[in-house]
């Protein structure tokens, strides 16, 4: 009977020490690829942001003051943008991590749409001094290979711009079947992947209605 505790306590402090070494490996290998990783989707948001500027505009500095204002809004309102504290409030569809001002008065906007197929869509959106977007940029995405993925198709992200808020913010910014100049044709085979963006996209340029009015 001794023999055997001691067999299950040998065991139990084999399986302990086992733990912590594949622990210290994972910390180790983390601490070693996080800051390339970093610098990397930094870049990557970097390029992304002058992409998406209307030719000749550049990015200025990232304006902290107004994603706490952008956060604030978005707790605060729903999805057809009624004011309330509780519902389907756009901080569910959207995070917005920066917010850089252009030098010809409009803004990027650093965000995620929450709700994809995959998860959180990384992207960058231009708007311009009049509230019409100048370009989008996906710099993230784990959607279906062939349908969700195909949001980082240029020709589809192209479609964004001009797009200004609709008139009614209880209209979707996508369509089925064609565009207007508040909507851009969904992804053929992926309705989650386009509704998560473009209700990303309209919490942005319904923010950004707020900033214009404020000036």
């Amino acid at each position: 009977m001794n023999e055997k505790k001691s067999s299950m306590i040998k065991d139990a402090v084999i399986l302990c020490l086992i733990t912590l070494i594949l622990g210290a490996v994972l910390a180790g290998v983390y601490a070693i690829t996080k800051d390339p990783i970093d610098k990397a989707q930094e870049q990557t948001n970097n390029e992304a942001c002058q992409a998406v500027v209307a030719e000749g505009d550049s990015v200025l500095d990232n304006d902290a003051e107004a994603v706490n204002k952008a956060a604030a809004y978005l707790a605060s309102r729903d999805i057809s943008n009624n004011e309330t504290k509780d519902g389907d409030l756009l901080a569910n569809y959207l995070v917005i991590e920066q917010i850089h001002p252009t030098q010809n008065g409009g803004r990027v906007y650093l965000a995620s749409a929450s709700k994809g197929y995959g998860g959180a869509i990384g992207f960058a959106l231009g708007v311009d001094a009049s509230g019409a977007v100048t370009g989008i940029s996906i710099t993230s995405q784990a959607e279906t290979a062939g349908l969700g993925a195909n949001c980082q198709n240029e020709d589809w992200q192209k479609g964004f711009a001009g797009k200004v808020a609709p008139q009614d913010p209880s209209k979707e910014m996508y369509n089925k079947n064609e565009s207007n100049e508040s909507q851009v044709q969904a992804l053929s085979g992926a309705t989650v992947t386009s509704r998560a963006i473009t209700r990303a996209v309209k919490g942005i340029l319904l923010f950004d209605e707020t900033v214009r009015g404020a000036n």
